[in-house]
C-alpha cells in the first residue's frame, strides 16, 4: 500500500472485503490489522511476490500505446505523481470508491493496483485500446442486419 508522505507497507487484503465504508483493511506483514483511512491512501499493489516500492518511480507511464484492451488512461494524484494504466470498458467494473488499473509492465510484483477516487485529482483518457466484448457481437450482428436490407445490384 502506497500511501501520501509516508512509506509504503507492506500488508495483505482480502480481495472481497478490503473496501469498508471510509476506509481500507489490511493484514500487516507483521500479522497486525491495519485500517487506513481512505484520504491517507495513494494506492494498492495487488501483486503475487514482494519487490522493492517503485510503482511511481519506474515504470509508471506506458511508453508506446498498450496491447491490454481497455481505456488507457493517466492519473495524477494529489502529489503530483502521475500513473497510466488501464480500466476495464465496462463502467460497471469500476468500484464507487476507486479505479482498478492494470499498470504499464504489468507482472508478478504489480498484477493490478487500485487507485482511491480521493487520490486523484485529475485523470486523462490518453485511448481506447481493443473494443469490448460486447460491442463485438452487437455490431456485427448491425452490420448483417444493414447489408439483409439492401438490394442487390446483379438481381438473383
Amino acid at each position: 500500500m502506497y500511501r501520501f508522505d509516508r512509506q509504503p507497507i507492506e500488508a495483505v487484503v482480502n480481495p472481497q472485503s478490503f473496501l469498508l465504508h471510509d476506509r481500507l483493511e489490511l493484514i500487516t506483514a507483521a500479522g497486525s490489522l491495519l485500517c487506513a483511512e481512505f484520504h491517507e491512501v495513494k494506492a494498492l499493489c495487488f501483486a503475487s511476490e514482494t519487490s522493492k516500492p517503485d510503482l511511481f518511480t519506474s515504470h509508471n507511464l506506458f511508453e508506446r500505446r498498450p496491447k491490454i484492451p481497455g481505456l488507457w488512461t493517466r492519473f495524477t494524484l494529489r502529489d503530483g505523481d502521475q500513473l497510466d494504466g488501464i480500466l476495464s470498458h465496462n463502467l460497471m467494473d469500476w468500484p464507487a470508491a476507486g479505479f482498478s488499473i492494470t499498470p504499464p509492465k504489468a507482472g508478478i510484483t504489480r498484477q493490478r493496483v487500485f487507485i482511491l477516487r480521493e487520490a486523484v485529482i485529475g485523470t486523462e483518457l490518453r485511448g481506447v485500446v481493443g473494443r469490448s466484448a460486447i460491442a463485438g457481437p452487437e455490431r456485427a450482428k448491425r452490420q448483417r442486419t444493414a447489408d439483409e436490407g439492401q438490394l442487390s445490384i446483379f438481381g438473383s
